[in-house]
């Protein structure tokens, strides 16, 4: 049992009107009630303003500066997003397929000139070997003297060549290796 004023009140069992009525006749109770209606009143006016600034700034993110809503730019950048991809896969394997000719194309490069003859000045005879990321290519060496210039070509192979070289080419040859193309 509970005592209010003087009165004991036992809250578990139905109220009939005329506790209702007992308490109404209470002053304090009355301005009890008025203050908490109030304060309820009060707090339901700061929630329907919270919820019409909310919905204010929920109709402003869901509307796209276009005038568009959010769902469809969403849409559409996903849309580009997955665009993009396939775009970058593409040329991720143009890339590969790229790389696979790089290989094979001649790129590194070695030159060697010097003196043929004793007499020739200017180191004017070169020997100069070309080749690709595989060691295969080819090595031309030109002979230069006072009356002609012989141009001659020999083929290599993986860094070898089945035809005799001399010193320059082998020399050019080996500039040839250790350079990066």
């Amino acid at each position: 049992m509970l005592s209010v004023w003087g009165s004991r009140y036992n809250f578990l069992q139905p109220m009939d009107w005329q506790t209702l009525l007992d308490w109404a006749q209470h002053p304090q109770v009355v301005l009890g009630l008025v203050v908490v209606v109030a304060a309820l009143l009060v707090a339901n006016l700061v929630q329907a303003w919270r919820w019409g600034r909310f919905m204010r700034r929920w109709k402003q993110l869901m509307t796209h500066s276009e005038g568009g809503s959010l769902e469809h730019t969403l849409y559409e950048t996903l849309r580009r997003v997955s665009l993009m991809e396939e775009t970058l896969k593409s040329h991720g394997n143009h890339l590969e397929q790229l790389q696979s000719q790089t290989n094979r194309c001649l790129q590194r490069v070695g030159l060697v000139r010097y003196d043929a003859f004793p007499d020739m000045g200017g180191q004017q005879s070169f020997a100069l070997a070309v080749l690709n990321e595989h060691g295969d290519g080819v090595v031309v060496s030109g002979i230069h003297s006072r009356q002609e210039m012989r141009v001659y070509a020999k083929p290599i192979q993986k860094h070898a060549s089945t035809i005799g070289l001399s010193d320059e080419e082998r020399q050019a040859l080996r500039a040839a290796t250790q350079s990066h193309g």
